[in-house]
């Protein structure tokens, strides 16, 4: 944890834990993981709670607290294991458009919901030929009177049938997005259902939004209004402390393994390869820790083109250093290691998602890059 938390900033996260531990709370946590998929039961009781959208003010629906308080919030209870946690990444990336885009009355109409909880959100980004493929997406958005016509998929979408408000990203009409369009779960043409297994199975509803002739009105398009796609600092943020909570985790796990396992009557921590391994993990978590944090108060501080940039920073670092710290520590536990019990290769593999997620490592190394004045060789003489 941040080692400059406020005394509110400590009460509250001792309540998350408080919460967590609570028998209801560990109840519904049961119930999600039996049946998988969205976590219902653990999203009410979060939502109840106020933790669901919690940087949002109150005006809208949230909380009002600046988003290292929501951060504080979100590795608390990713380090629980509360379902809740595992989509609500997604579900702020249809929040924070409609917050930094979106005009009064789109506010009004879906923020309120979505910072509440009282609906579910989900950003539907990824086409079929690729995130970043823009040239070739297969999205068609023509206009009709009062309305849009969409035609389209969107797939690999978090939250995807879940969704009752689907925010649906246009086709950017450079190299970055300024366009996204609020669906409705049950206007016709909107098909969800078609679900991806992942490797490692998790509360996660993931999969496939189809979009056949979706009449969406107008009133529905959120377009740039010149705060830029900056905004996707703090959802960047997110992922990596998603990935920090896992490289802590296997840390922990792995320190208390190597002083219970000993090699001829010593513990494996009197072991320089295996002491040097935990420190470099150790190292790894807390630059990550620092870039996470620092890069969300920058963002509080309306310091909005350095939290981005560190942002983008902190997707290439954190993901790649935690991967590291998590085959170390598949390594550092051996055969045990390859186990499910143990819990270790399964934390690995989901690390990997965590890499994958809103863009590799190189994309935002190009982002970093052009924070710099430098333009990517990809692009090719466009803007």
């Amino acid at each position: 944890m941040s080692y400059f938390l406020t005394e509110e900033q400590q009460l509250i996260k001792n309540s998350v834990r408080e919460f967590c531990l609570d028998p209801e709370t560990k109840k519904a946590s049961s119930v999600d993981r039996k049946q998988g998929g969205f976590p219902y039961e653990s999203w009410k009781l979060a939502a109840a709670q106020g933790y669901i959208g919690a940087y949002v003010p109150e005006t809208y629906g949230g909380q009002g607290y600046d988003f290292t308080t929501y951060f504080i919030i979100l590795e608390e209870l990713s380090r629980m294991g509360n379902p809740a946690s595992m989509v609500m990444g997604a579900h702020d990336l249809a929040i924070l458009p409609l917050l930094y885009w979106g005009t009064e009355e789109q506010k009004q109409k879906y923020l309120v919901p979505l910072a509440s909880g009282k609906a579910i959100g989900c950003g539907a980004v990824t086409d079929p030929a690729g995130l970043n493929n823009y040239p070739e997406w297969g999205l068609t958005i023509t206009e009709d009177g009062d309305d849009f016509i969409i035609n389209g998929t969107k797939v690999l979408v978090t939250n995807a049938h879940a969704a009752d408000i689907k925010v649906v990203f246009g086709k950017p009409s450079g190299s970055y997005f300024d366009t996204v369009y609020v669906v409705e779960k049950d206007m016709p043409g909107v098909e969800t259902g078609f679900n991806e297994r992942k490797i490692v199975p998790g509360n996660a509803d993931w999969g496939t939004v189809n979009l056949k002739n979706v009449r969406v009105p107008k009133a529905n398009r959120v377009v740039d209004n010149g705060f830029g796609m900056f905004w996707f600092g703090p959802s960047f943020l997110s992922i990596s402390l998603s990935a920090l909570v896992l490289g802590d985790t296997a840390f922990q796990k792995t320190l208390a393994f190597s002083r219970q396992r000993t090699r001829y009557e010593r513990p494996m921590t009197d072991l320089q390869a295996v002491s040097h391994r935990l420190v470099n993990m150790a190292i790894n978590n807390e630059i990550s820790r620092n870039l996470i944090y620092n890069g969300i108060r920058l963002w509080d501080e309306q310091r909005y083109d350095e939290g981005y940039r560190i942002a983008c920073m902190s997707k290439v670092w954190v993901p790649e250093a935690i991967n590291k710290n998590l085959h170390d520590a598949a390594i550092m536990h051996g055969g045990i290691g390859f186990t499910p019990q143990s819990l270790v290769s399964m934390m690995w593999v989901s690390s990997l998602q965590l890499e994958i997620a809103e863009m590799p490592a190189d994309v935002h190394r190009d982002f970093v890059a052009e924070t710099y004045g430098i333009k990517p060789g990809w692009k090719n003489g466009r803007p």
